[in-house]
């Protein structure tokens, strides 16, 4: 990973997730992406937009349509973790980790061929 503050939200996520925290773990794991996302974008030489659907659609637009999909999904989870009075389940954040392997597997791919 680029960023560090990205791999340290991602061993918070697996530590909550193990303890049951899992409200904070998928806010967590969305933040690892997001801070993941932003680096390889700056590599790139392009603007982070603030809002979450335009940054998703930044991965579109680099030719990942699905992991653009899977980041919004990962969006939803961190809105019900944060907002909702419904609490994320341990299902809903395993769901989670494999976004998040299938994001970060593709932002590697981007730094690798800029």
């Amino acid at each position: 990973m680029n960023s560090r503050k990205s791999q340290i939200l991602l061993n918070e996520a697996k530590r909550d997730a193990e303890i049951g925290n899992f409200n904070k773990a998928a806010s967590a794991l969305y933040f690892c992406v997001r801070k993941e996302l932003e680096c390889v974008l700056l590599k790139l030489g392009l603007k982070i937009p603030r809002r979450d659907d335009k940054l998703a659609n930044t991965l579109k637009h680099l030719g990942y349509p699905e992991e653009s999909q899977k980041l919004l999904r990962l969006y939803e989870l961190r809105k019900k973790a944060d907002y909702s009075d419904e609490s994320v389940s341990a299902i809903e954040v395993n769901e989670a980790m494999g976004i998040v392997e299938t994001i970060l597997e593709a932002l590697r791919s981007i730094q690798f061929s800029a």
